[in-house]
């Protein structure tokens, strides 16, 4: 690692909103409904030591808030995560990252999703964010065809930077829901000349390790990693992800320390404290 800069992305907005209380249909929504909330997350984040913070919406697009009645607030919802996310920048040095998630839809011909119409939907999602946000964040996906038409789409018409994200699943060969392999994704990334290459969420840190080590045989590109804090177990009707920030720190500094990680991160389960204890595991180890 020695000479490397690492670079610390923040953790978990979605379940760390439901940890501190909020319960609104979609965590979105906290945007208008609790920007107070929203705003403290970021800071928390950026005080733990995070130096790239995610807007508040990953799921704003249109048709995942139509599914919720909620399409109505397309716009407002992501000028208001910009604006919170921005307010948070303005106090301290860090950059902000436009989150963009998938349509929430199977791709025609497994759903009824087509090409055009998903297109569409990522680009009015993008619009929002050019000439606001440093960089844009394709993360979560599940399905590499679904990324492949949101990265082409983006390229085509937004000069910013854009950082795709797949995610892969348990499993010996660690392919994604949709049955994309490793391989698929960074002969991608090569094809598409992508500077750095995401995974995120899907697996805790200790399996993400073994995702990293897998790609670094293909390829020397930089890595933004966003692991779960385990693997998601039901506890008592909870929902719970049981990696201890002890152990998150530190799977995700040997990923830094032996693979070309260069932004690490945490997704699902993982809240403020994981971020500070990585900080601290990094700041000893730089």
């Amino acid at each position: 690692m020695g000479n490397k800069k690492i670079t610390l992305i923040d953790g978990a907005i979605g379940t760390y909103l439901t940890k501190k209380g909020y319960s609104g249909i979609t965590p979105e929504l906290a945007c208008i409904e609790r920007d107070d909330l929203v705003e403290e997350i970021h800071t928390e984040y950026v005080e733990s030591g995070a130096e790239i913070i995610l807007t508040n919406t990953f799921g704003a697009n249109k048709l995942r808030l139509s599914k919720k009645k909620l399409e109505d607030k397309h716009q407002i919802i992501n000028e208001k995560g910009i604006e919170i996310a921005t307010k948070v920048k303005n106090k301290k040095n860090i950059l902000i990252a436009g989150d963009i998630g998938p349509t929430g839809e199977l791709l025609y011909p497994y759903g009824n999703i087509k090409q055009e119409e998903c297109e569409e939907i990522f680009f009015s999602h993008a619009k929002f964010f050019i000439g606001k946000v440093d960089m844009i964040v394709l993360e979560t996906f599940t399905d590499l065809s679904e990324l492949k038409i949101a990265y082409s789409i983006l390229k085509k018409n937004f000069q910013i930077t854009i950082i795709p994200c797949l995610s892969f699943q348990i499993g010996k060969e660690y392919k994604t829901i949709m049955g994309n392999t490793i391989e698929d994704y960074i002969n991608w990334t090569k094809d598409m000349d992508v500077k750095v290459i995401g995974i995120n969420c899907g697996v805790g840190s200790e399996q993400m390790k073994e995702i990293v080590k897998k790609i670094s045989f293909i390829t020397e590109k930089p890595l933004w990693v966003k692991p779960n804090a385990g693997i998601p177990q039901l506890l008592h009707g909870k929902v719970v992800y049981p990696e201890s920030k002890e152990k998150f720190a530190e799977n995700c500094l040997y990923m830094c320390k032996n693979f070309p990680v260069e932004f690490i991160g945490g997704c699902c389960g993982t809240d403020p404290s994981y971020i500070k204890h990585l900080k601290e595991k990094i700041n000893e180890y730089n």
